[in-house]
């Protein structure tokens, strides 16, 4: 029995380091990260596109970190016709001064992550300095960035090594290094900029036509009357009929008088008339209440 529990425990020790292990033996064939400031948003939009090496066994988790300010946006693969499919990840957990999320690579093709970064801004002067911190070997990592608008005096260190227009930008372009697993790689980059102009503005939702009246699912008031009426005719009507129906329902109560024969008969047989006018009067009465005739 000691043995066995023995055996388990080193079993269970073992086995996380193992699977650790396994994670650093990966190693990425090409990483290419590019950089767009003040793309969309006043901050950094960091793009980071993988790829595995060829003879990596697959489905394999990929573990990445980024800084804990970011905010991570998106997960995908490419398929064969170079569309971006939502790809399986674990969410982010924050790790001290990183977060970390998993990645289940299943196909050899490109995987990409977005994520937003914090500028620093001292007035005019924008800053930024991207770092890779992860656990594999990289054959080939390239850091280019896209300059926004309105941007002079880009310097970055390490220097670019080329220039290319995009869109009437310049695209700064590195120098492709190869880096070893768990080898930091730092990328500073510094220009000023004295508007707020993003490369790309955030589109309001428009009508692809004039809305009036005459749009398919909108009705004028003026349409919308005789329906109003309608209903309201509709409604006294069946007010009504429900009236009527209760009112005819209603029971009769019928009240009953209770007579006294016995004292109507008595007063019958001691009843006077006046001579003068035929008033009926009182057996004690000596003058008619009517004439005024003596009885």
């Amino acid at each position: 029995m000691p043995k066995f529990v023995l055996t388990f425990v080193l079993g269970v020790c073992l086995l996380f380091p193992f699977s650790v292990s396994a994670q650093q033996d990966v190693a990425l064939s090409n990483v290419s990260v590019q950089l767009w400031p003040e793309y969309d948003r006043p901050s950094m939009l960091v793009i980071v596109d993988f790829k595995v090496a060829p003879m990596t066994p697959l489905p394999v988790d990929l573990t990445f970190r980024i800084p804990s300010d970011s905010n991570l946006i998106a997960v995908a693969l490419e398929d064969e016709g170079g569309n971006l499919l939502n790809a399986n990840f674990a969410p982010p957990a924050i790790e001290g001064e990183w977060q970390s999320f998993v990645v289940s690579v299943e196909k050899n093709v490109t995987y990409r992550f977005e994520y937003y970064q914090p500028l620093m801004f001292n007035n005019n002067d924008r800053a930024f300095t991207y770092v890779w911190n992860n656990l594999y070997a990289v054959k080939n990592l390239s850091i280019n960035v896209l300059e926004p608008i309105d941007a002079k005096n880009f310097t970055s260190e390490p220097a670019y090594v080329s220039v290319q227009q995009v869109n009437g930008l310049n695209y700064y372009e590195g120098q492709a290094m190869k880096v070893e697993s768990n080898q930091e790689v730092r990328y500073s980059l510094q220009y000023t900029k004295s508007t707020d102009t993003l490369v790309s503005e955030p589109q309001a939702i428009q009508s692809s036509q004039p809305l009036d009246e005459d749009t398919t699912g909108r009705m004028s008031m003026s349409k919308l009357y005789p329906y109003v009426l309608g209903g309201l005719g509709i409604l006294a009507i069946a007010g009504g009929l429900a009236f009527y129906w209760r009112a005819s329902r209603a029971p009769v109560k019928k009240t009953r008088r209770r007579k006294n024969t016995s004292a109507e008969e008595d007063e019958n047989k001691t009843a006077r008339y006046c001579s003068q006018c035929g008033s009926r009067a009182k057996m004690e009465d000596k003058f008619c209440r009517t004439c005024g005739s003596r009885l």
